[in-house]
């Protein structure tokens, strides 16, 4: 038995309940629209500055196949370090959310894992019960596949930022949305 204790920032979309590990977490922030970027996933609502860096805006109920985040005062933004596990690169990204409610100690006995033969999406990788609310674990890395992520980077890439003579003259790109 795994008595291993894990901490996971738990979070709503809609009526379900999300947890994902705090180490992938870098910052909660409130939610201020992105700017759009044309030709991307429907899951990507923009890009968003976040420390001087300009990093795609996923909607995160749409890209779990649930209706969109619905922007209200409480709905706010998670940035992430993932890992794109075939190539060991981390790379940040922020997805919205329609609130957080919890960040809670978790043994990994008292969760039930998954299998790809149990449950698809593969990116669910447990599920925990608290207060007779059901909490589905994600294993962040996987939530997005390989071309996903090459598509998300780009986007990055190809997003609109206005340059200061000194950005021009060192050739870096400085957010400024």
């Amino acid at each position: 038995m795994d008595t291993t204790l894990n901490s996971y920032l738990v979070f709503k979309i809609g009526e379900e309940n999300f947890g994902i590990n705090v180490s992938k977490v870098r910052e909660i922030r409130e939610y201020t629209p992105p700017k759009p970027i044309p030709q991307t996933y429907p899951f990507v609502a923009g890009v968003t500055e976040y420390q001087e860096e300009i990093i795609p805006l996923v909607d995160t109920g749409v890209k779990f196949g649930m209706a969109p985040v619905n922007v209200t005062p409480s709905t706010c933004v998670i940035v992430l370090e993932l890992e794109d596990e075939q190539n060991l690169n981390s790379y940040k990204l922020g997805i919205s959310i329609d609130s957080v409610s919890d960040v809670l100690e978790i043994k990994n006995s008292d969760m039930k894992n998954v299998t790809v033969e149990d449950y698809k999406p593969t990116y669910i990788s447990s599920f925990y019960m608290y207060e007779s609310r059901l909490i589905y674990i994600l294993d962040a890395d996987v939530i997005f596949n390989r071309k996903e992520v090459v598509a998300l980077m780009n986007t990055v890439e190809d997003a609109p930022v206005e340059k200061s003579v000194e950005e021009k003259q060192s050739g870096k790109k400085k957010a400024k949305l």
